[in-house]
């Protein structure tokens, strides 16, 4: 198990993490629609930096390996470079939402098959299933929970 450092994003990391979520997504969903201009993703990354609580993790060789994106009660992104999956980064970094938070949810892709076997090994449930029509990329996703039990 490799290991990793945590760290609060800063607003130049925005471009690498935009990388590796693209990087992330086309690895386990090849032909994900792109939607965005590079412009609106550096728009979009460098406020949800500013707004959010946002979480890079660096290898021990100090590599971009993953990232996770936190309000209150959601987790709005996670994303891992497909170099650094399944090497413990997406448990240390629920293990960190997990610590500040009683509830979480998410939304995933119902055919992310490794994002939906991660969150079930993660104690989420499943909450809602939809068409796609209420996303913006129109795929069919699901909402997750998890709860804290005590």
């Amino acid at each position: 198990m490799a290991g990793f450092h945590l760290r609060p994003a800063q607003p130049d990391d925005a471009p690498a993490l935009i990388d590796l979520m693209h990087q992330s997504r086309e690895a386990v969903m090849p032909g994900f629609p792109c939607l965005h201009s590079a412009e609106a993703d550096q728009a979009f990354f460098a406020h949800m930096i500013q707004s959010q609580d946002v979480t890079v993790g660096l290898s021990e060789d100090s590599q971009l390996a993953g990232f996770m994106a936190l309000e209150p009660g959601w987790i709005n992104q996670l994303y891992l470079h497909p170099d650094f999956f399944r090497q413990g980064l997406g448990a240390r970094l629920m293990a960190k939402a997990k610590a500040a938070h009683d509830q979480l949810e998410l939304w995933a892709f119902q055919h992310n098959a490794p994002a939906r076997r991660f969150y079930q090994s993660q104690g989420f449930r499943l909450a809602e299933l939809t068409d796609g029509s209420g996303n913006e990329e129109g795929l069919p996703d699901l909402r997750l929970i998890w709860q804290r039990t005590t």
